[in-house]
């Protein structure tokens, strides 16, 4: 079953974003002015909203949707 477009937060996507270009929690959470470990709930929420397991299904998944980090 695929999720709807809208099934992540904005915050969400932009996570997801970012993870998905190779970034660690810890330099994701530097850009976005987070800390690792609100990364990485967000990762869990996103993966949960998803019905992925593994973080490389997430980044797959933004690869597939053409989720690039802006420029």
């Amino acid at each position: 079953v695929t999720p709807p477009p809208n099934a992540l937060t904005p915050r969400q996507v932009e996570v997801l974003r970012l993870v998905a270009t190779g970034l660690t929690y810890d330099d994701e959470g530097q850009q976005l002015a987070l800390s690792e470990r609100t990364v990485r709930y967000h990762m869990a929420e996103i993966m949960a909203r998803l019905h992925l397991e593994h973080r490389s299904q997430a980044i797959a998944y933004a690869g597939k949707r053409g989720m690039q980090a802006p420029t």
